[in-house]
């Protein structure tokens, strides 16, 4: 399969989930390409086999492979808290050796992986390649769960768990951090949106997005091999 049809497919609720650790950008982009494994004939979360050369855009040298393992290690502590109140971590095995990774994911996250025919969201791979923060993946990912509907709003305290923003960011530093992520998601993939904060009094209170599709967007650089670069435009 291209890697123009790979497809990231999530229950809602990875979509919205709101988590106490704060994920990295290559942490987040290894976890969707992982997904987008997953085949639509799929019935069981069975061991899949990923060669580190399709994950290029953590290394682009050869001499830096020893990073997707650290990033793995990284994934492989972080808890997802489900709606029954069962913790478990995002893989029930994990291989990492010979320039393969081989990996199944908890069955316990079945019900959000597999099979899904309702209150889910799909999109393509490319778009979130190259996004060049976690802030930006994870708003898009809300963002295009509602682009049907054309637009989002959400409360500051669910965006700052959502995201992980430090507590610490000032309203000046928030508006800043959504207009990075804006600039970043009309370069790179198939949605754009407008935002305005509203607020009570003087603290940012929610922020009201609007959704729309974004027909500009550049292609996609993706390292395919022997050093030479594909460039791909992410399907809608």
């Amino acid at each position: 399969m291209l890697i123009e049809d790979y497809k990231v497919v999530k229950h809602n609720f990875l979509i919205n989930a709101k988590s106490t650790y704060k994920y990295t950008l290559n942490e987040l982009k290894l976890i969707s390409h992982l997904i987008a494994n997953i085949l639509p004939s799929d019935t069981n979360l069975e061991i899949k086999k990923v060669s580190i050369r399709e994950l290029n855009f953590i290394v682009t040298d050869s001499n830096n492979y020893s990073k997707i393992g650290k990033e793995l290690e990284k994934l492989k502590i972080k808890i997802i808290k489900l709606p029954n109140g069962y913790e478990v971590n995002w893989f029930s095995c994990l291989k990492y050796e010979n320039g393969f990774i081989e990996y199944s994911f908890d069955t316990k996250l079945k019900e959000f992986l597999l099979n899904l025919n309702s209150n889910f969201t799909s999109y393509y791979l490319t778009n979130v390649l190259n996004l060049k923060s976690a802030y930006s993946i994870r708003i898009f990912e809300l963002l295009f769960q509602l682009k049907d509907k054309g637009y989002r709003t959400i409360f500051l305290n669910d965006l700052r768990e959502c995201l992980g923003i430090p507590i610490s960011y000032s309203n000046k530093d928030i508006r800043r951090l959504i207009q990075n992520v804006q600039k970043d998601l009309q370069l790179h993939t198939t949605i754009q949106f407008e935002f305005k904060i509203v607020k009570k009094g003087r603290i940012f209170h929610k922020v009201e997005f609007i959704i729309k599709n974004n027909k500009k967007v550049k292609g996609v650089s993706y390292c395919i091999a022997n050093n030479k670069t594909k460039t791909i435009k992410p399907k809608a």
